[in-house]
């Protein structure tokens, strides 16, 4: 089939357990079929995930990585091709706020507390905890040329400099609460805005971002940049997922789900994945490996799910906000078992290696036992 053009959507997303359903998937996979058949143009969909949904440095670098690999391999690579990025956080909206794709934020109320508002928004507090843990762990490490150990606050200083590249402070520094959910959306496209006009790669190829907030009470997704740039793509996305999110009956159980406080099984570190099945292949495992009922449809609030393009090089630290999400994860949701999963079983060593090579998140992972257990998309799909 001749298509005219290649589109790559990259959706800066929360891990939240929430953030994703059979309907979501139906949604962006009904509308790239769509846009092939009658468009002719070929959609590609990547998902970056991380608690927050902050476009801090490693997940810029997760999106370059994206846009330099598409424009390396794409079959369309003779053709024209456009880039966006929707950045989308998720909260519970007040029932007098208004409802359409374009708002402004001014027009937008949070519902104070509610569980279904974004845990970042006490990213700070959490920051706090893995504080003390690492001060009362007091590992042993190679500061300024020498082994010391971590207990004070000038070496958990270092710490952060030597490993993580950042000269600051733990708490309220490196990693910060999101200060007003309503704005957060859009100052994370300023800051990725920012950091493309001053990349001389990135700022050539016009690269189009949209930024909304996903209220789980009412499974709408409101734009909190004024609706601009308008994105037909998204646009369709959004308006088949809440069309068939309130129509089909058999979509009850999703929506139920996704309106309760989050409490997912198990926690899964996957690769950015354009087919988007990491999560309902990891979800199925699961449920197999603990003997429990399997579902056709991936339900919400099942697996808590961190994703990066970067997650299976070794030799790299994991950024402030997937670190402090799976501390949170583990130790505020009780997520004991993490899945690890590549394409392949040389992917996942990589991960596996990675996880357990970085300071912060080694020190979760023992003082709290949790559970890694590696998988591969290979070996799963070979399976169904």
């Amino acid at each position: 089939m001749f298509l005219k053009e290649h589109h790559v959507h990259i959706m800066v997303g929360c891990a939240d357990a929430r953030d994703f359903s059979q309907v979501h998937l139906d949604a962006i996979q009904h509308t790239i079929e769509r846009y092939r058949d009658e468009k002719k143009i070929f959609c590609e969909f990547h998902t970056i995930r991380a608690a927050g949904s902050f476009l801090t440095p490693d997940v810029v670098g997760d999106i370059k990585r994206i846009i330099e690999n598409t424009m390396r391999e794409s079959d369309y690579g003779l053709k024209d091709i456009y880039f966006y990025v929707h950045i989308l956080s998720h909260g519970h909206l007040t029932r007098d706020s208004k409802g359409g794709p374009a708002d402004h934020i001014y027009d937008l109320s949070i519902v104070k507390d509610s569980p279904l508002n974004c845990g970042m928004l006490h990213a700070t507090e959490v920051a706090i905890e893995i504080e003390k843990m690492i001060l009362e762990e007091k590992p042993e490490l190679h500061l300024n040329g020498k082994l010391e150990i971590v207990d004070t606050e000038e070496e958990l200083r270092l710490l952060l400099k030597e490993y993580y590249a950042y000269d600051g402070y733990l708490a309220g520094d490196w990693i910060s609460s999101i200060d007003n959910l309503r704005a957060h959306p859009r100052k994370q496209r300023t800051i990725l805005n920012k950091i493309i006009e001053k990349d001389p790669e990135l700022k050539r190829l016009n690269i189009e971002i949209t930024a909304a907030i996903n209220d789980y009470s009412i499974h709408n997704y409101i734009r909190t940049d004024g609706g601009q740039p308008h994105v037909p793509f998204w646009y369709d996305v959004q308006t088949y997922l809440h069309e068939h999110s309130i129509n089909e009956r058999s979509k009850e159980d999703i929506l139920i789900k996704q309106s309760e406080k989050q409490k997912p099984l198990a926690g899964l570190f996957c690769l950015t994945d354009p087919w988007m099945r990491s999560r309902s292949l990891a979800a199925d495992y699961y449920l197999h490996l603990k003997n429990m009922e399997s579902q056709e449809d991936y339900l919400p609030n099942t697996i808590f799910n961190f994703s990066g393009s970067a997650f299976d090089i070794p030799g790299t630290p994991f950024g402030p906000y997937v670190i402090t999400g799976f501390y949170y994860a583990v130790v505020h949701l009780g997520l004991a078992d993490w899945m690890v999963m590549g394409y392949h079983e040389e992917d996942t060593a990589r991960m596996v290696k990675k996880l357990n090579n970085d300071i912060i998140m080694n020190l979760i992972i023992k003082k709290f036992n949790v559970n890694l257990i590696p998988i591969n998309q290979e070996d799963l799909m070979h399976k169904i």
